[in-house]
């Protein structure tokens, strides 16, 4: 199928159902043949799966995983799109189409994730993944999100985002895809990423909770020495408590690794909780 061939597709699918595209929902349909091909390559789909579409949009993407994989289970939040796939979709025994808001709702218990999700809600979306039962995803991200998230120390891109997503998984950026590639076109450029949640991850923290924190804190004055934040966190007595103790006080926020972020939390954990 040619992108000529998905776009004229597109178009007469929301001319029938007289469908306005809301771009304030971030919805923008794939229209590149080669890109789709190339998701269904990246999520290295077996027919025994059972799989997690979120943001079912026109269906396209969805009848192109069914065709792949033992069942596919989708999830699209417009009460308009709903209707028109459950009758689009009811005689297709191999898709359950659901009705809901992807952040909100309790996701069906599936091998895989694959998501061309409206971008305002990708990190609530990735949060919620991380935190499920689900090994693996190939997600649509806006290509600066992606960028954030594959970030490396001391760099513009590098920030919360980066330390947390470190913690949780292995992150690939795979490809970036153009906005001529989405009907109507996205105002940005988009990306293709691929994640292995871990199970186990790859450094230890001791308090989860202290460490997010602890991050959100510190990349809320990234420019400064961490000294500063850390006072401005603990209060100067509770600071004088840990601070020698902690290495780096005097490197700046945004050239600590991951690592680094969790060995300073680990240690005022375990100051804290004497």
């Amino acid at each position: 199928m040619t992108p000529g061939t998905l776009l004229a597709r597109t178009k007469q699918w929301l001319r029938t159902h007289n469908i306005r595209v809301t771009k304030r929902l971030g919805q923008h349909f794939l229209i590149d043949a080669t890109i789709l091909t190339q998701i269904i390559e990246y999520t290295n789909l077996s027919s025994n799966e059972n799989i997690l579409e979120i943001g079912t949009g026109n269906g396209v993407l969805t009848q192109l995983l069914a065709d792949k994989v033992q069942h596919v289970h989708t999830i699209e939040r417009d009460s308009e799109f709903y209707k028109i796939l459950a009758s689009e979709l009811r005689s297709d025994n191999r898709i359950t189409l659901i009705h809901g808001d992807a952040v909100k709702i309790d996701w069906p218990k599936t091998d895989k994730l694959v998501a061309n999700l409206p971008y305002n809600i990708s990190s609530p979306v990735l949060f919620k993944f991380f935190k499920s039962n689900i090994p693996m995803a190939v997600i649509m991200l806006q290509k600066e999100f992606a960028e954030r998230l594959t970030a490396e120390p001391n760099t513009k891109e590098y920030g919360r985002l980066t330390v947390m997503a470190t913690y949780h998984a292995k992150i690939d950026l795979l490809e970036y895809v153009a906005p001529e590639s989405f009907y109507p076109p996205p105002a940005v450029d988009s990306a293709l990423v691929r994640i292995h949640r871990q199970s186990k991850p790859p450094f230890l923290v001791l308090d989860t909770n202290l460490f997010a924190q602890l991050t959100t804190a510190l990349f809320n004055q990234r420019r400064k020495k961490i000294r500063t934040p850390l006072k401005s966190v603990f209060g100067h007595r509770q600071f004088q408590q840990f601070q020698e103790k902690i290495p780096w006080l005097d490197q700046r926020v945004e050239e600590l690794s991951p690592e680094q972020i969790a060995e300073i939390a680990n240690i005022i954990s375990e100051e804290i909780n004497q």
